[in-house]
């Protein structure tokens, strides 16, 4: 069954990224303006990490806002960003949950990855956007464009997605394990999601693998445009948002490899998946970590190395992206279709909290050891040492299906 109504899901998520990573554009500006070290603009990302459309909107005055009512600019861009990614965060969970409900479990690691493609795929487009929106505009522009996306989205969801085929007044194709309704999602399933030893082992594989998402997409044209005698590459402001924005390119592409991979190739088992696009990830992240000199590199007199460099965004940004579709099928693999959207909630929880470690924590590696060794080495290491996590969890990870054969 792939009713056009499920697709609703990844496309509104595709333009909730629209409201993610328009801040990476904007970075530079920001910082110019007031003045912000690396170090200070890291908090601003690991708050909003912990921490919509209207945000947005005021996001991008928000140093006119904070003279009005006697806060400092840092303080207003905080609250607001953390607001926004708090909003932005709550819509991942239900939208596995859906997938759970529209698609029988041999197929899940599928259509997860078509759900991460558009996902990745709204980040590969507002890199580029949004960098031409700071270019001609200012940075505050990135903040108007982005949420118009996201609104319009919205509004067309709201009357048109079904979360469930039965919902959509659809019978399903396949079997149900059960023909009882789900289970109202209580504090005891919660607490078993949260304390399951499996599901503990791939939170902590997503923790890692969010530090390294959010220190390439968040940094990326900060470091790629900031100049050679800085540690940076050098590059014009829409060049470095072309070369963030393969990472998200290749997120999108490699979501669809990795779940055909899982499902086809190792049977619904997803350590395998996870461990290899570790593996290729943290290669490709060490060799944008060589910095600038990669872009002299020739060929028979060519030049190549913009295409290395592009390249190995694509791939070690896309890898490290794309075992979220393996990742995130464990949920349901692990605790069955009634509490794995609570799980996937729990997961993309710790996976934010990866995600606010790599802000502060590269901010300052950056401040104090120059941008390319302070942020590709670090990250390729992490990268490293979660393939190791995960092939440590081969067995803890497996779904009880697969261990009873």
């Amino acid at each position: 069954m792939a009713d056009p109504r499920v697709f609703q899901c990844g496309i509104l998520y595709l333009f909730y990224y629209f409201c993610k990573y328009n801040l990476s554009a904007a970075t530079p500006g920001i910082k110019e303006e007031f003045g912000f070290t690396d170090q200070t603009f890291g908090w601003i990302l690991t708050i909003g990490a912990l921490g919509g459309v209207v945000v947005n909107l005021l996001f991008g005055f928000a140093g006119r806002f904070a003279g009005f009512v006697g806060l400092s600019a840092l303080t207003v861009f905080i609250v607001l960003w953390s607001i926004n990614g708090y909003l932005s965060s709550m819509g991942w969970a239900p939208l596995c949950r859906v997938i759970y409900n529209w698609f029988p479990e041999k197929r899940w690691g599928t259509w997860m990855g078509w759900a991460n493609f558009l996902c990745y795929f709204g980040a590969f487009l507002i890199y580029p956007i949004a960098t031409f929106t700071v270019k001609h505009w200012g940075w505050r522009a990135a903040f108007i464009v982005s949420p118009a996306f996201l609104f319009g989205m919205a509004v067309l969801f709201l009357f048109l997605c079904k979360s469930s085929p039965q919902d959509a007044g659809l019978e399903t194709e396949w079997e149900q394990k059960s023909q009882k309704p789900a289970k109202r999602t209580g504090g005891r399933e919660y607490w078993l999601a949260f304390t399951n030893p499996r599901m503990n082992i791939s939170y902590l594989c997503g923790v890692g693998a969010n530090f390294v998402r959010w220190g390439l997409l968040s940094w990326g044209v900060r470091i790629f445009e900031a100049p050679v005698e800085e540690g940076g590459f050098g590059l014009g402001i829409v060049t470095a948002g072309w070369v963030t924005a393969m990472a998200s390119l290749g997120g999108a592409t490699l979501s669809l490899l990795c779940g055909v991979v899982s499902d086809r190739i190792f049977k619904g088992t997803r350590w395998q998946t996870i461990m290899i696009g570790c593996f290729l990830s943290a290669g490709a992240i060490y060799f944008i970590a060589q910095g600038a000199p990669i872009l002299s590199i020739s060929l028979l007199g060519i030049r190549i190395g913009l295409f290395l460099l592009l390249a190995a965004m694509f791939v070690g940004g896309g890898f490290i992206q794309a075992i979220q579709t393996p990742l995130f099928d464990l949920p349901g693999d692990i605790l069955g279709k009634d509490i794995g959207g609570t799980g996937a909630g729990i997961m993309d929880g710790w996976m934010y909290v990866g995600a606010a470690f790599s802000g502060f924590f590269l901010g300052g590696v950056l401040d104090n050891y120059g941008l390319t060794a302070g942020n590709f080495k670090p990250t390729s290491s992490l990268s490293r040492e979660f393939t190791r996590v995960a092939f440590c969890s081969a067995k803890k990870t497996r779904p009880e299906n697969e261990k009873n054969k």
